[in-house]
């Protein structure tokens, strides 16, 4: 419930039910196959803070799901550049082709992401986030290939 004085610029919000709740939840959880098998118990771990961690993490990296696709397609990925006539590397075709690329490279970005993260939480069992790094990428596209091959 939500309770204010007419005197008082504060509000007050009884945050006690949902303070209850997610304690069951913890508990629930820590109890589960899940918690046993991430050891919540051992580790002092609480499934509400597991929750928070994972979402700060996901919020931190989510750039990379729209950096590095745009980084590799400018490498020009295996397009081929449209005839000098049509505009070459700035034709039609070719960014068509460029669409579809980074449309790919979201995808195998995000795969390889998930594979990465499901490793390190399912076999090492710890709480650490991998994604492909841009350095790499980046001087792949620009230094090794360059922009649009």
């Amino acid at each position: 419930y939500v309770s204010a004085h007419p005197s008082s610029l504060f509000v007050k919000i009884d945050l006690l039910p949902t303070m209850k709740c997610l304690e069951k939840v913890n508990d629930a959880v820590g109890g589960s196959f899940i918690g046993r098998f991430f050891k919540f118990e051992e580790r002092g771990a609480k499934f509400s803070h597991e929750l928070a961690g994972a979402t700060a993490t996901f919020l931190t990296m989510a750039y990379i799901l729209a950096v590095n696709p745009r980084i590799l397609a400018d490498s020009g990925g295996p397009c081929v550049p449209d005839p000098p006539e049509e505009g070459g590397i700035f034709g039609a075709n070719y960014e068509a082709c460029l669409e579809e690329i980074k449309r790919q490279y979201i995808t195998a970005t995000a795969i390889g992401s998930m594979v990465g993260c499901l490793i390190m939480g399912l076999f090492a069992n710890l709480p650490i986030a991998l994604a492909p790094g841009m350095g790499m990428n980046a001087y792949f596209t620009y230094s090794v290939v360059g922009w649009r091959g």
